[in-house]
């Protein structure tokens, strides 16, 4: 729990007792997953959540033992759950006692149950001390008689930076969280305007505050601030007398700007500038001399200066989006190397069997319709994707003898084929990146009613992804050519796909299938082209006697 979840606000305004109590209580039923009940100490009036049904109750006894020692108890009761029994404080005195009920996922009377019990008396008096903790340092703040503008902006921006920190996920929408930052810095940082630049010119520009540039002006300004003299790299620029900087080009290019904050972002180069304009006077001011700040810009007096201590504020924010935007970029780059090697594999397989020409890539396009019809988006669709171009690529291990056979299969020729689930399985399993493909390459072929392969999954035990791909492998194996028979007709696949639905797939996902029928016929008709078909035979150079090498120690 951070410090500022805390029931007094960072601007140390305090909310009535039943808001704080509502706080404090919403803030232990996210940390143990059950509602607590606040009882007053003094009183013992329950204060919040102890008149709903079914909320525990604190006797007298139990309310007096814990205002006398502050620690947490945890009891075991007759019915087998755990009572929570803790003391809340305001100012360094115990106010509130709060008690929860715990399931108890062990028999009662067991040693388990003992550590159990031990286990979270730990938890709970952990939460007591953190809880304790954050009222005392709330407190120590509030105390201050004169408080410093400054340290108060310190402390408000190391909160804002453990809450960007804990909440950005690198891999996750970069422009989001660029948009995040910079939104918080400028929540925080009183400028008229806070903008990132990119270097790249097709990225786009984030503006937080008063538009006062175009788009293309500040990027204008970002070229002016490289030959500025006073920048030095990886160093902030300061400038607050842009009519005497020449290297503007003139004081009448951005009339707009009085004085401005600069950072340079790299990453072995340039990428980009975070840009600070026109400094304005902090929200601890009085409002007499805000006003009065306001007149002096508006008489054209000189505005408010950036200083060093505004740079070193900001440049823990700066150099978390430069953090951000580098790993981005390198997590771009792996996953356009993860493609680029899944295609690669997928055109091997390709070129090891031409009736199978385009088979993985249009599965992997089949089944992310299936996928968005489903509900599924973003990563979901990503990983159902790479699991498409990925699911056969067991095949490369499969004798060619019994992939082109026209002929039926015998019995040890099938138990041969069936083998390429486990194969791919091996060859990608040490690739940590994509183990969350696995199951998909495994069990693409189980059965919904359990006479699949390779072991004999049933129903909702089957993987989604792997029900998914099974619906998109049967219709592209069935709707194409392939030695030992033509391709069916659509009316015809869709048939056999329906009439399916619920023993060999998943009704859910042939319904799915019913009703995209038409984007994946599309799918179907397009292919892959012939152009990726040329590649394949023009670049692809595949050494068929060392691949059946590997597959068969595999085997072994």
């Amino acid at each position: 729990m951070l410090l500022k979840d805390c029931p007094v606000t960072g601007k140390g305004r305090r909310f009535e007792p039943a808001d704080q109590a509502e706080q404090l209580a919403t803030v232990l039923r996210e940390e143990f997953g059950v509602p607590f009940a606040l009882y007053d100490l003094a009183t013992g009036l329950g204060v919040h959540g102890a008149d709903q049904p079914g909320s525990p109750a604190l006797d007298p006894t139990t309310l007096a033992e814990l205002a006398a020692d502050g620690r947490a108890r945890v009891r075991v009761l007759p019915d087998g759950c755990f009572r929570l029994a803790l003391v809340l404080h305001e100012s360094g005195t115990p106010v509130w006692a709060a008690a929860g009920e715990l399931s108890c996922l062990v028999h009662a009377n067991g040693r388990d149950a003992e550590r159990e019990q031990t286990r979270l008396q730990k938890w709970l008096q952990a939460v007591s001390d953190r809880l304790r903790l954050a009222d005392q340092m709330l407190d120590r703040r509030r105390g201050e008689e004169a408080p410093d503008p400054q340290a108060a902006l310190t402390w408000e921006a190391i909160l804002t930076l453990d809450h960007l920190i804990r909440r950005t996920r690198i891999h996750k929408e970069p422009s989001r969280n660029q948009h995040r930052i910079l939104e918080a810095v400028f929540r925080m940082f009183h400028v008229q305007t806070l903008v990132w630049v990119p270097q790249q010119a097709d990225m786009p520009i984030v503006i937080q505050g008063e538009p006062l540039l175009t788009p293309p002006d500040l990027r204008a300004l970002a070229a002016c601030l490289s030959r500025s003299p006073d920048h030095r790299p990886l160093e902030p620029l300061i400038c607050n007398d842009l009519e005497a900087a020449d290297w503007l080009g003139g004081a009448a290019r951005f009339p707009r700007v009085h004085n401005l904050l600069a950072f340079l972002l790299t990453d072995q180069g340039p990428i980009g500038w975070v840009i600070a304009i026109n400094k304005r006077g902090s929200g601890v001011r009085s409002q007499e001399s805000a006003l009065r700040g306001q007149e002096s810009e508006v008489r054209g007096q000189r505005p408010l200066s950036f200083r060093k201590s505004d740079a070193a504020l900001l440049t823990a924010f700066v150099a978390l989006l430069e953090l951000h935007t580098r790993t981005s970029a390198r997590y771009q780059d792996l996953k356009e190397l993860l493609v680029g090697l899944t295609r690669s594999l997928t055109a091997a397989l390709d070129a090891k069997d031409s009736y199978t020409y385009g088979h993985s890539e249009r599965v992997a396009r089949i089944a992310v319709e299936l996928g968005r019809e489903l509900g599924l988006q973003g990563d979901e669709l990503s990983d159902i994707y790479l699991a498409g171009l990925l699911h056969d690529v067991g095949k490369i291990g499969i004798r060619d003898s019994v992939l082109g056979k026209v002929e039926p299969l015998t019995v040890e020729e099938f138990e041969h084929i069936k083998q390429h689930v486990t194969i791919g399985y091996a060859i990608l399993s040490d690739l940590r990146p994509i183990r969350n493909l696995l199951p998909g390459v495994l069990y693409h072929h189980e059965h919904y009613d359990g006479n699949g392969y390779p072991d004999g999954l049933t129903g909702e035990a089957i993987p989604l992804l792997a029900r998914i791909l099974a619906v998109a492998d049967a219709y592209d194996a069935m709707s194409t050519n392939r030695p030992y028979r033509d391709a069916l007709p659509c009316r015809k696949v869709e048939e056999i796909l329906v009439k399916g639905g619920g023993t060999q797939w998943d009704k859910r996902v042939v319904d799915a299938f019913v009703r995209c029928r038409q984007r994946i016929h599309t799918i179907r008709q397009r292919g892959v082209g012939d152009s990726l078909q040329l590649a394949i035979d023009g670049a692809l150079r595949i050494d068929k006697s060392s691949l059946q090498r590997k597959s068969d120690a595999l085997l072994r």
